[in-house]
C-alpha cells in the first residue's frame, strides 16, 4: 500500500502522455509523406506490380514500397487489387508481401537516428530498432526458398481460405475503419485542399518528421531517463518473455501497426529499461499482432484474394515466430546480429545513416530500376 502511496499517478500520466505524444506526431508525419507519395506516385506504384514475372524483383518492389509508403498495408491494398484485376497471380503476390514485411520496419530505424547525438545511447537505441530488421529478414530467408520451390505459403494460404465459408462471416467492414489512431483521417482532413501541390506536402512531411524526431530524443530522454515510475510499467508489460509476447500482439492488434509499436521499443532499449532478448520477444508477437486486422477485414469483405492475401501474410508472420520460439538455438541469431550493428554504428554514426539508405531505398530501387 505504502508503494502505491508513492507514485506520483499525475507525474505518471503527464510523462506517458507527453511521450506517447511526440510518437503520435511522429507518425502522423509519416501519414502526411505516405499522403503525397499516394498523391504523386499512385499509377507508378500499380504499374510497378505489373512488371514480368520475377520473385526476387516483386520482393524487392514489396520491401521499397513499404518504406516509401511507411506501410506494409498499403502495398497489400495495391496488391490485392492486381490480384483481384487478373495482373498478378497469388503466387507472385506473395513475394512482395515478405518485401513489405521488412520494408515497414524502416520506421523504427528513423526512430532510432534521434538518440544520434551520444554513442552508446545511440548503439542501444539502433540494436533495439534492428531486432524487428533482423527478424523479418531472417524469416524471409527461411520461407523466401521455401516459397520460391514449393509454393508453401500460398497453397497453405489457398486451402485455408477454401475451408473457410467466408459469405458467413458477420463482421461489420466498417468497424475495422474505426480502430486505430485516425491517423489517414486526420491526414486528409489538414491536406484535402492541397491535392494539387503533391511535393508541397512531401516538403511539409519532410519538415514535420525532422522537427518529431527531435521532440521524441527531447522527450523520451526527460521521461525514461528520470521517470523512475516507469519501472513498474515496464516490470508489469515484460515481465517475463511470454508476457512480453502476448504485449507485443495484443497492443498491435489495436493500434494496427507493427511500425508503431516497434518504434516504443527503441526508446526503452536506449535507456536500458528492458533488455534486447526481452524486447525481441514484445516484436515477436508485434509481427503475429499486425496481421491480425487485415486478416479479420479480409473475411469481412467476403473477397476471396483479399482473404488468401492477408492468410499469407499471417502464416509468414505466424510460422516465423514459432520457428523461432520453438529452436533456441536461431533464437539468438537476430540478437547477435542487432548487437553488432549497434556497436558498429557506436564506432562510426555514419554507418546507421548507411545501413538505413541503402537496405531500404538504396539496394531496393537499383534492383527494381535494373528490372523495368
Amino acid at each position: 500500500m505504502k508503494n502505491i502511496q508513492n507514485i506520483d499517478v499525475k507525474g505518471v500520466v503527464m510523462k506517458t502522455f507527453a511521450m506517447l505524444a511526440s510518437f503520435y506526431v511522429m507518425f502522423l508525419a509519416f501519414g502526411v509523406m505516405k499522403y503525397s507519395f499516394t498523391l504523386l506516385g499512385g499509377q507508378w506504384a500499380e504499374d510497378l506490380v505489373k512488371v514480368s514475372h520475377n520473385p526476387f524483383i516483386y520482393f524487392f518492389i514489396g520491401l521499397l514500397g513499404a518504406a516509401v509508403f511507411q506501410s506494409s498495408s498499403a502495398v497489400t491494398t495495391i496488391v490485392v487489387g492486381a490480384v483481384a484485376s487478373g495482373n498478378m497471380s497469388l503466387d507472385d503476390a506473395v513475394f512482395i508481401v515478405m518485401g513489405a514485411n521488412i520494408g515497414t520496419t524502416v520506421t523504427s530505424t528513423i526512430v532510432a537516428l534521434s538518440y544520434i547525438d551520444e554513442k552508446s545511447v545511440f548503439m542501444r537505441a539502433l540494436s533495439g530498432a534492428a531486432l524487428h530488421d533482423f527478424f523479418n529478414i531472417s524469416v524471409a530467408l527461411i520461407f523466401l526458398p521455401l516459397e520460391l520451390f514449393t509454393g508453401f505459403l500460398s497453397n497453405l494460404s489457398q486451402k485455408i481460405a477454401f475451408s473457410i465459408n467466408i459469405s458467413d462471416m458477420a463482421i461489420s467492414k466498417n468497424y475495422f475503419s474505426n480502430v486505430g489512431l485516425g491517423l489517414d483521417k486526420l491526414v486528409k482532413l489538414l491536406f484535402s485542399n492541397l491535392i494539387d501541390y503533391p511535393w508541397g506536402i512531401l516538403l511539409i512531411a519532410i519538415l514535420m518528421i525532422v522537427g518529431a524526431l527531435k521532440l521524441i530524443g527531447g522527450v523520451t530522454k526527460q521521461v525514461l531517463m528520470e521517470g523512475k515510475d516507469f519501472n513498474r510499467g515496464e516490470g508489469f508489460f515484460f515481465k517475463n518473455d511470454a508476457v512480453a509476447l502476448t504485449t507485443g500482439t495484443v497492443l498491435t492488434s489495436i493500434v494496427q501497426s507493427s511500425s508503431i509499436t516497434s518504434s516504443l521499443i527503441v526508446p526503452l532499449t536506449a535507456t536500458k529499461k528492458i533488455t534486447l532478448p526481452r524486447a525481441y520477444m514484445f516484436i515477436m508477437g508485434a509481427n503475429v499482432g499486425t496481421t491480425f486486422t487485415a486478416l479479420f477485414a479480409a473475411m469481412a469483405t467476403g473477397t476471396e484474394f483479399g482473404v488468401e492475401i492477408a492468410l499469407t501474410h499471417f502464416l509468414f508472420n505466424f510460422l516465423g515466430v514459432l520457428i523461432f520460439i520453438l529452436i533456441p538455438g536461431i533464437r539468438k541469431v537476430p540478437i547477435w546480429y542487432a548487437k553488432k550493428l549497434g556497436f558498429m554504428a557506436a564506432k562510426d554514426r555514419i554507418f546507421g545513416f548507411l545501413y538505413l539508405f541503402t537496405l531500404f531505398f538504396v539496394v531496393p530501387f537499383i534492383l527494381v530500376w535494373i528490372s523495368l
